[in-house]
Order: structure tokens, then C-alpha cells, then sequence
């Protein structure tokens, strides 16, 4: 990363970005068909009148970007990440403020942005590379490198509008990381890729980093934002809420996330065939005290307190816990981990305990479903509704899990330099 003295190359001065809804066109691509449905009479709003259809996509957005540096774009949905992205990229223009962008550009920050879907995909090679200043003959030298990189090459002779997504993903991209762009704008459409695509891709950012690019990352794979990101900065409603050293920024946003979606769940009723109720589900440290947040390696306990309004026959009970992208972290079974219960009556409570959780930092949530003998649908549930979140004294360590290790070092023998006699 280049040093801060230097001359930024993106600046974001006051910037504010006002959609009316219905009405507001910024592009052509937008503009045509709202010209047809309105000459068609299929419009139905009223032009004159914005006032309760106003939304503030940004408001007052300011910040720079030096030469070199990569800067992660984090917040939830609806903040703003895309559209300052798209105003980057001069796809729409500000309400208010000033862009500025120095150096050749390159954007994937749509699904077929840029595309002609009635071209081939050979075809918008070239119309690609023509739209960001490259001669015919200078495309036709780095077109084998596209290809192969984007591993489609049966495809290429094959309109775009029959590409699946991610094939769109494997062109754009190819594209994009090949034609030396000074800037390069990356949006979440990486994801669509599949795994092995997906390390592909960040492989090559990271070299672009070390050629002195300049990269503007927008992903919720916040590890893959720490991982690249020199710097973040945290949208909160359409304004830079902060911004500063990744690790801090992606801690508070997933901070955010925590306490709103703690509000989001509150009074969730479980599911139950009524002979069987789960009361509540408890989080709890080594002292009994309930928490939200634990420490990476520190010991939990899931109290699952329950009751019964008829004898239930060889229970058992099932706990998951699962990252909120969907990761299935652990899956335990009462039963065939050897707690045997030959009937269940009244009231009572079930404890797991894990005496060190091993995750690193992220969300979580805690899911229990209760079993009688072999049926396969489940008396009572309760689906991803205790959350919890992870921090750690490790920030240097990236991944799902934390596993005990140690470094050392064997250094070997020094060998003479002097002449055998």
C-alpha cells in the first residue's frame, strides 16, 4: 500500500445520492423502458410529485482512496455500498458532491454489467476491452489469457444471454483482472462463483495488490474483507457511520448485526406438537451467568429447560450450531453420544456442555430439536433462535475454527566456508 501522502485517487466529496421512487431514471438502460411504459400509459405515477417517494440512497458521503491501497466497503443491506460503487463506475450519477477517479477503471460489479447479451462472449471480449481504451490488436494479445482464466473457452461462441451466472461471473471477471486497470471495483457478485473460482479470483486480487492497484472490495465474506482489506469503511443508513483499521471496522459491524437481529427474535415461540415444550434455551458461561458473547476457547454451556404432557418414550435431543451464512459449525445427538433416557416426565432440563469452544470470531445461532425413539419429525423445535456471537485474542487468525498449536524453530548447522585440507 502506498503512503497516505500521496495523491488519492478516488475522493468522495459530500456526496449524496436522492432516488424518487418511480419516476428517477439515471441511465439509459433505466430511462428506455420507462419511456415505453409511459407512452404505453402503463406508468402510473404521478411526475410532479416526489415528495413521498423520496429515499436517500447516500447522504453526505465523504472519504479517499491513495494509489495502491485496498479498502473494504462494509454494512448491511440498503446502506449504500452498491451505489457508490455504480457512481464510481459512472453507471449513475450524484444528487449532490463531487467524484473524482484518476487511472484506467475496471468494474464487476453486476451480473452482466457491460455486456451485450447478444453478443458472444468472444464478441464482448472485445467490445469490453474497447469501452476501457484497448486497441483491437492490444485485446487480441491478452485474449488467450482471458480465456483460459475464465475456463469457459466452449462457451465463447455462445451468446451471453444464455450464460448462467456464474459463467457471467468467470467472463467478467477474466476481463476485468486482465486489462492492468488502475482501479478495480469488485461487488459481491464473486460469490456466485463456484469454490474453486472463488480462490481463484482472490488470488489474482492479491497480485493486482502487490502490482500497485488500487481495489475497492464490497462483500459480506468479512473474512475475505479482513483477510485483503487494508482499511475499511463501516455505512450505517447511507452515511460513513467509520472508518479505519479492517479488523475494527468489520467488529463493529458485526456488532450491528448482533443487536439488531437480537431485536429481530425476541419472543420467538418454538415449535411444538403440544406433549412436548421447550421452555427456554440458555447460554451460559463456567459461572452459570447467561451471556451473548463468548471468548474463542472459553466454555459453554446450552441449557435447554423443557416439559411433558405425557411420558415420552427414549428421548433425545439434537443441538446445532450454525454460522449466520449458513455454516453448519456442530451437530450433536443426545442419544448417540451416549445419554440414555428410557422416559421423560414432568418438568426438567438437558445440559450440553463443550468445555472450549474452538470458533473464531462471528455470529452464531443455536438450534434444538427433541426426538421420541426413531420418529424422524421432531416433538418440539426450536430453529436457529439463541444467538450468540464469538470474540478472540487471536486477530491474526482467519478461518471457522481456532486449533491449539505452537511454533518452533530448528535452525540447521551453519557449514564451514573454509577450504578442506
Amino acid at each position: 500500500m502506498s503512503s497516505n501522502s500521496s495523491k488519492p485517487v478516488i475522493v468522495f466529496d459530500n456526496v449524496s445520492k436522492l432516488y424518487r421512487l418511480g419516476t428517477g431514471h439515471d441511465s439509459l438502460r433505466d430511462a428506455i423502458p420507462a419511456l415505453l411504459k409511459k407512452l404505453a400509459g402503463r406508468n402510473g405515477a404521478d411526475p410532479h410529485h416526489h415528495s413521498s417517494n423520496e429515499f436517500w440512497a447516500l447522504k453526505d458521503v465523504s472519504f479517499q482512496v491513495h494509489k495502491g491501497e485496498t479498502v473494504g466497503i462494509v454494512g448491511p443491506n440498503g446502506a449504500g455500498k452498491s451505489t457508490i460503487l455504480k457512481m464510481l463506475s459512472k453507471i449513475i450519477r450524484p444528487t449532490k458532491g463531487d467524484i473524482s477517479v484518476s487511472g484506467r477503471l475496471a468494474a464487476l460489479i453486476e451480473l452482466g454489467g457491460g455486456f451485450h447479451p447478444d453478443l458472444t462472449g468472444s464478441e464482448n471480449i472485445y467490445l469490453q476491452g474497447t469501452m476501457l481504451g484497448f486497441s483491437r490488436r492490444e485485446i487480441a494479445k491478452l485474449y488467450d489469457s482471458i480465456v483460459a482464466f475464465s475456463e469457459i473457452e466452449k462457451f465463447l461462441q455462445t451468446p451471453v444471454k444464455r450464460y448462467s451466472s456464474g459463467m457471467v461471473v468467470r467472463l467478467g471477471f477474466a476481463i476485468a483482472a486482465h486489462v492492468s486497470p488502475e482501479v478495480l471495483l469488485i461487488d459481491e457478485v464473486l460469490a456466485v462463483g463456484d469454490l474453486s473460482f472463488q480462490q481463484k479470483c482472490f488470488k489474482r486480487i492479491d497480485e493486482l495488490k502487490k502490482e500497485g492497484t488500487t481495489i475497492v472490495f464490497i462483500s459480506h465474506n468479512l473474512e475475505a474483507v479482513q483477510k485483503l482489506c487494508d482499511r475499511a469503511i463501516l455505512l450505517r443508513g447511507g452515511r460513513v457511520f467509520d472508518q479505519g483499521e479492517t479488523s475494527e471496522m468489520v467488529r463493529r459491524y458485526r456488532d450491528d448485526i448482533f443487536s439488531g437481529m437480537l431485536k429481530q427474535t425476541a419472543g420467538e415461540i418454538a415449535h411444538s406438537d403440544g406433549t412436548f415444550k421447550i421452555n427456554s434455551v440458555l447460554l451460559l458461561d463456567a459461572d452459570g451467568k447467561e451471556v451473548e458473547t463468548i471468548e474463542t476457547a472459553r466454555p459453554l454451556n446450552i441449557e435447554i429447560s423443557y416439559e411433558t404432557k405425557r411420558q415420552i418414550r427414549h428421548p433425545s435431543v439434537r443441538v446445532s450450531i450454525e454460522r449466520m451464512d449458513g455454516l453448519v459449525c456442530h451437530t450433536t445427538n443426545s442419544r448417540q453420544n451416549g445419554l440414555e433416557v428410557g422416559e421423560l416426565n414432568g418438568e426438567g432440563t438437558v445440559t450440553l456442555q463443550y468445555l472450549s469452544v474452538n470458533l473464531l470470531p462471528n455470529l452464531y445461532q443455536v438450534s434444538v430439536d427433541v426426538y421420541e425413539e426413531d420418529n424422524l419429525v421432531p416433538l418440539a423445535s426450536v430453529r436457529q433462535h439463541r444467538l450468540f456471537q464469538i470474540t478472540s485474542s487471536f486477530p491474526e487468525e482467519y478461518g471457522a475454527v481456532h486449533l491449539d498449536h505452537e511454533w518452533s524453530l530448528s535452525a540447521l548447522p551453519q557449514l564451514s566456508s573454509g577450504v578442506k585440507r
